[in-house]
């Protein structure tokens, strides 16, 4: 099989199980916490930058390991999370309170007593 098409399928699949996994989180944990977005897509973006910086300060080369591959998993999770409590993704709650219209309350009485007053 070429290097190509290995690459290929490594990505698909890493992103299917990303997404299902997202899915999974958000439907049973996520939607418990409502946290500020900023606090989330900086807790990502550290997590994207602080084991790069810290591997170039060791010299500890992290390519190809499993510590990769569970970075890129969080960092990806917490941005997609960051989307969603930003509204940027396509699941979007539709306020009910928005479809109501208030009407005002007849009054009957009003009709039948203002003969009378005259």
């Amino acid at each position: 099989m070429p290097t190509w098409l290995t690459f290929v399928l490594r990505v698909v699949i890493y992103a299917t199980v990303l997404l299902i996994a997202y899915n999974i989180l958000r439907k049973y944990v996520l939607y418990r916490f409502k946290p500020n977005k900023w606090v989330v897509l900086a807790v990502g973006i550290a997590i994207f930058f602080v084991p790069s910086l810290i591997a170039g300060y060791y010299k500890y080369n992290m390519e190809g390991t499993i510590w990769q591959v569970i970075q890129s998993g969080v960092f990806i999770i917490l941005f997609l999370w960051f989307m969603d409590l930003s509204g940027l993704g396509g699941n979007r709650k539709v306020n009910k309170k928005d479809d109501y219209v208030i009407k005002p309350k007849a009054k009957p009485n009003r009709v039948k007593n203002q003969h009378k007053k005259d």
